[in-house]
């Protein structure tokens, strides 16, 4: 059961491609943090979630990468750990697509189980009375932009409830427009006009709501808002980090 294995306090990190190859600050500070709080941590030998390929067709090269993760993260969880993620997207790709085009597979639908957004998981100890709160005060106010993958998940704003515990931060606004990148969509120079399009009511709240950070839990809505914008976006998990002075 998942909550037998938050009690282990031992974790099995899903880093996902973005976190791996083009910011791995993020995946430095995940384990810091998993550290900082007396959590076990591996990284297993992993692939992309396939949410890529399927976007794009490749069916069979998404359903491989399924086998692999699902048959590699199963026995993580015999073993004893919880599956996290600091992606929004490979998090509902796993959640729901696994079990979805893996019909029948009970690893698939174990996977999907006990799998938690980092900030779900943390929340989680929190509420057990298990997580450090000794943070230094960040005396800065935050835009967060909720990704449509987390929204998507139905866990509830876990990743603003858990910036909250940090003293002196305010939440001065939380946004659940559509950055417009739409996973690999945006990426399409036929697409870029739309993609701008649908970004736009987002970057006038970041305009209308000027912050000292903004901060999203996904990579392609952070390249969408920073090519939009000009202005820098973190990561939750590199807040968490800094109030702990890591």
């Amino acid at each position: 059961m998942p909550e037998d294995l938050i009690n282990n306090k031992k974790v099995a990190y899903y880093t996902g491609c973005f976190a791996n190859y083009y910011y791995p600050e993020v995946g430095e500070a995940m384990v810091k943090v998993l550290r900082k709080n007396g959590i076990e941590v591996i990284v297993p030998d992993q692939v992309c979630c396939g949410l890529p390929m399927m976007a794009k067709g490749n069916t069979e090269g998404a359903y491989k990468n399924m086998e692999h993760n699902t048959r590699v993260f199963s026995q993580a969880i015999s073993d004893g750990y919880a599956l996290i993620t600091t992606c929004s997207s490979c998090g509902l790709m796993i959640k729901r697509d696994y079990p979805l085009w893996m019909v029948g597979s009970e690893m698939a639908k174990q996977v999907s189980q006990n799998l938690f957004h980092f900030s779900e998981y943390l929340l989680l100890l929190h509420n057990r009375g298990e997580l450090d709160t000794d943070f230094h005060p960040i005396p800065q106010t935050v835009f967060y932009h909720t990704p449509c993958h987390l929204r998507a998940q139905e866990i509830g704003d876990v990743t603003v409830k858990l910036l909250q515990l940090i003293p002196d931060i305010t939440t001065k606004k939380i946004s659940t427009e559509c950055c417009g990148m739409g996973g690999a969509y945006g990426y399409e120079k036929v697409n870029y006009q739309l993609s701008k399009e649908i970004a736009n009511k987002l970057y006038s709240e970041i305009k209308e709501n000027p912050t000292d950070r903004v901060v999203t839990d996904c990579g392609g809505c952070k390249l969408q808002i920073e090519a939009g914008t000009g202005l820098k976006v973190d990561h939750p998990i590199i807040l968490l980090k800094e109030a702990y002075s890591l």
